[in-house]
């Protein structure tokens, strides 16, 4: 029998797949693990028993889901937002300062996009305008409606709320009629309009009254009645358009400036009531109009400047809508870059991204000088619905078949609305949950929702390349994610909720090659999470909404992992003079619970009436629910004359460990001694432990499985075993 002695330094690739059991080649096989539930590594390579949690507050209805945004003005300034069915909460510190209505309903909450600059984050979804959510104070706060001075426009003609009958679907002379006018009624300047529905087209040849047309089918309808809003009068009117300067006080023949009330005047009735609002465009001037004061007569607002206040023929302005609306749907993706706000992908026109004007995130009036705000759509050989927008040194456009990135057209150029290069990157495809940036690289999820990618710039391809971080580990994420979020103080730590409930995390290092898996599991399951930086700015706080049954109903938690704490959704109390008693634990009503009492573990307890008694008074108490922290070892693999040790019967004859500021464990159901007996040792708080602890007679063929269930802290430096190999089988 041949005697090793082996030494796991580090644990820096984390929990493997179980289809990596065989790969004892690899060499990430030596730096894994088997499981590794509620802990973290450490980016040194360590294993940390990960924080318990503190319970905040209960949300508003725990009956609906919720979600978590976080909202940071500066570090002594930064909030948790709380988003619900209807209603925003939000925190700062732990306390609830301001809840204010909201338009998104539950069903809508994950599909958020944002981005924020300075104290104004605009917030997208395809089914609803941009909402800009602004911070007056603490608990002064405001969501409404951005007030865009421009909306990005086209022509886009009529969509009538009426039904349309057709005398025939086939090609050639036929009649359009109105159910009824009481909406919309046809108007003289629609002569020689198109009007389409689906795949048929037809030309209006003859208005015969408001009801009825005559038109020339060019291509066949599938059918001869045309349901309200499906069918389209494209185009603008067929007529004359006159502007004349009606700002109060001035001359009728003073030149049109920005801002100035000017009257529009048609040669033929072609102005409708829904027409308010919409823009007006030639001699290249646009105007807003801002009353309809009849069929041929409407007043308008100056938006920019003509060149000539001449008349303008049929075909020579456009009567245009604004593309945002209801009929053709929101942006449902925001970023911002370069002074600009960039946005995109609306139902109507899911690959086009449009971009403001320099330094004006409201105004996205489409010109082409260089600061003009532009529109751009994507072009590839499939369709890309814009599902995030987002940035690393140039804008990024993640859609649901591939990854774009932008940029001016030449090395460094800024991108204007005449010079813009889009490069489709990849085709790996992304699903809803917020891209997290990292570093210098991006992650995302691919769009199945099971892959996790890390998107950077490869300079030797010249392009942005992706990387799949869950290869080896293919099995913590194979469940799907639904959230993610990314702390990177103290440890660099990627979030992820599953949609079975645990929290997925991820420690992150390329300089030190650090990527590591590990799980969270809780009494209850993980639905949101966000991190935002503590007070003191010395760690990102990580913010959970936790969804548990206690005493008989399921509730919904407001949780924050805190440092020092080894019990979830833990109470904090502290007193001036000692007490036994402890009440406000309503929200762990019925639970059994740990309990630490001046650092000092105590029997657990049942709470009863929102009260525990313990068996002695205490300052400093943390009364949570419990939890385990369990590393399950891989089977050692060490190459040797004889060869692989794989197959072949083997007994550990020590286990030691080399832990850190560490409170206890055991290994395989063995407690591990830590505290020792001496004078001045009793009644006290138990020192931590640093150094080597070794443990005896482990068998054989048996599996190492290290164990932390008491509320103290663990961290696992490295793992010695010696054992013993019969080479003979």
């Amino acid at each position: 029998m041949a005697k090793i002695s082996y030494i796991q330094t580090n644990f820096t690739a984390g929990e493997l797949s179980p289809r990596m059991l065989g790969r004892v080649d690899v060499s990430r096989y030596q730096n894994g693990v088997k499981r590794l539930e509620n802990a973290v590594i450490a980016v040194q390579g360590g294993v940390m028993r990960t924080w318990g949690t503190e319970f905040i507050a209960e949300v508003k209805d725990s009956d609906k889901q919720t979600r978590l945004i976080p909202y940071i003005f500066n570090r002594e300034q930064a909030y948790i937002v709380e988003f619900g069915h209807k209603y925003c909460a939000i925190f700062k510190d732990g306390d609830l300062t301001a809840e204010i209505e909201s338009p998104y309903t539950e069903a809508m909450l994950f599909n958020i996009n944002y981005v924020q600059g300075a104290d104004t984050m605009f917030l997208a979804h395809s089914d609803i305008p941009i909402h800009r959510l602004r911070r007056v104070s603490d608990s002064e706060w405001t969501l409404a409606e951005a007030p865009f001075i421009v909306k990005p426009y086209d022509e886009m003609g009529e969509y009538p709320d009426v039904e349309l009958t057709l005398s025939t679907t086939l090609k050639g002379e036929a009649t359009a009629t109105l159910t009824n006018t009481t909406n919309f009624s046809w108007l003289a300047a629609d002569l020689g309009r198109t009007l389409s529905c689906g795949t048929g087209i037809a030309e209006i040849t003859a208005i015969t009254n408001a009801s009825v047309v005559k038109v020339n089918i060019i291509t066949h309808f599938k059918e001869n009645k045309l349901a309200a809003k499906t069918w389209h009068l494209e185009g603008t009117p067929l007529t004359t358009i006159k502007p004349t300067n009606g700002t109060e006080g001035q001359s009728p023949e003073k030149e049109i400036m920005i801002g100035d009330t000017v009257t529009l005047t048609l040669g033929l009735a072609g102005f409708r009531a829904s027409d308010k609002g919409k823009y007006i465009k030639f001699n290249k001037g646009l105007y807003e109009i801002t009353t309809i004061n009849s069929a041929t007569v409407a007043k308008s607002e100056c938006k920019t400047a003509p060149t000539s206040k001449a008349s303008a023929v049929s075909w020579g302005w456009s009567l245009m809508s604004s593309i945002w609306s209801d009929q053709f749907g929101y942006p449902c993706a925001v970023t911002l870059h370069n002074q600009r706000l960039f946005c995109g992908g609306t139902k109507e026109r899911p690959q086009t991204i449009w971009m403001s004007r320099t330094a004006e995130y409201l105004n996205f009036q489409l010109s082409t000088e260089d600061d003009d705000a532009a529109a751009f759509t994507m072009s590839s050989d499939q369709i890309n619905p814009i599902v995030h927008l987002t940035q690393t040194e140039t804008p990024i456009v993640l859609t649901y078949g591939g990854e774009f990135s932008l940029s001016g057209s030449a090395t460094k150029a800024a991108i204007t609305p005449t010079n813009i290069d889009i490069k489709n990157n990849s085709s790996y495809g992304c699903n809803g949950v917020k891209p997290a940036r990292v570093g210098n690289e991006l992650f995302y999820l691919q769009r199945a929702s099971k892959k996790l990618y890390a998107m950077g710039f490869n300079a030797a391809a010249d392009t942005f390349v992706s990387q799949d971080v869950t290869t080896l580990s293919e099995h913590i994420t194979q469940t799907g994610i639904v959230d993610m979020a990314y702390q990177q103080e103290p440890d660099s730590i990627l979030w992820l909720v599953r949609k079975d409930g645990q929290l997925a995390t991820l420690t992150i290092n390329t300089d030190q090659e650090v990527i590591g898996w590990s799980r969270q599991l809780t009494a209850g399951v993980y639905e949101s999470v966000a991190t935002i930086p503590s007070v003191d700015g010395s760690i990102d706080e990580v913010w959970t909404i936790v969804k548990r049954e206690i005493n008989g109903q399921f509730v919904r938690y407001i949780e924050r992992f805190k440092e020092g704490v080894y019990s979830h959704c833990s109470a904090l109390f502290q007193f001036d003079e000692g007490t036994n008693t402890l009440t406000g634990l309503t929200h762990l009503e019925g639970c059994t619970v740990d309990v630490v009492a001046d650092d000092v573990v105590m029997q657990q307890r049942t709470v009863k009436n929102g009260t525990i008694t313990l068996e002695r008074k205490a300052k400093q108490i943390i009364v949570g629910l419990p939890y385990t922290t369990e590393i399950e070892l891989l089977p050692i693999e060490i190459q040797g004359g004889l060869g692989s040790l794989q197959g072949s019967p083997n007994r550990s004859g020590e286990l030691v460990l080399r832990v850190l500021n560490t409170s206890g464990c055991k290994i395989n159901d063995e407690v591990v001694t830590f505290r020792e007996l001496g004078k001045g040792v009793l009644d006290e708080p138990p020192i931590k432990f640093t150094g080597d602890k070794a443990v005896y007679r482990q068998g054989w063929d048996r599996p190492i499985v290290i164990q932390q269930q008491q509320p103290m802290p663990f961290q696992l430096l490295a793992a010695i075993s010696k054992i013993t190999v019969n080479s003979n089988g």
